[in-house]
């Protein structure tokens, strides 16, 4: 059982999971050809991917491309886990990806699914972390699905207001760092999957979220969530 494609696996695993606040997009640490990162996941959203870069080109620190190989995997609240092997062109322009695949004719055709890798506010908090106490306003995005997915309808959704923490050290991949943690509230909208041709709604989710955006390495290594009463962890387990 699928919930989700290959292509809104990758949408939540790198959504969710990792980001980059001050330098572009374009700019975090594995972008670069041969660069690589693992997320790990665990608790009552388990989401996780292990990624590899090739064929980057970078235009700025919000416009580039790059060949994104590997896997995701993905269980939701007790749904059986998944998983998808990945390998698509992804081209970013103002933030926002696109992906492609081949044909395997050798030409490159163009994914339905599409996400804003500043979703969540993970990838782009706008402007710089400088001090506890700091805000960011609350967002609305929509993941369109690929169309070979299961899922009939968008993924809607809704980040409340963002508040920073005082600095804290924590232990990442990428060892000991000074991270900031931004916490606010994470709604997912009920939507509707297909299963063997049964179309069954999908609950919503409300989650209480902390980000823990590392300056040093430009990125959220660490995200810690609850929803309905669970906890969950996902964290960048590997980069280079």
């Amino acid at each position: 059982m699928r919930l989700i494609s290959v292509a809104g696996a990758v949408a939540l695993a790198w959504g969710l999971g990792m980001g980059q606040a001050v330098a572009g997009i374009c700019e975090v640490p594995f972008m670069h050809d041969g660069g690589a990162v693992t997320l790990t996941g665990s608790g009552g959203v388990q989401l996780g991917a292990d990624l590899s870069f090739s064929n980057v080109r970078k235009v700025s620190a919000d416009a580039c491309e790059a060949r994104v190989q590997g896997n995701a995997t993905f269980g939701l609240m007790g749904l059986p886990p998944g998983k998808s092997k990945i390998d698509y062109w992804m081209s970013v322009k103002n933030g926002k990806a696109s992906f492609e695949r081949s044909d395997g004719a050798g030409r490159r055709v163009p994914v339905n699914g599409k996400f804003d890798l500043r979703m969540l506010g993970l990838f782009a908090y706008g402007r710089p972390i400088t001090h506890s106490g700091q805000t960011f306003p609350a967002l609305k995005f929509q993941i369109n699905i690929d169309k070979h997915a299961v899922q009939t309808q968008p993924l809607v959704v809704h980040t409340g207001e963002k508040t920073v923490g005082s600095q804290q050290s924590i232990q990442t991949a990428a060892g000991t760092q000074a991270c900031w943690p931004i916490r606010y509230t994470r709604v997912i909208d009920p939507t509707q999957a297909s299963f063997n041709g049964l179309v069954l709604p999908v609950p919503g989710m409300t989650s209480s979220v902390t980000d823990w955006f590392c300056p040093k390495v430009n990125m959220v290594m660490k995200q810690e969530s609850q929803q309905q009463g669970m906890s969950s962890l996902l964290e960048v387990s590997s980069l280079r």
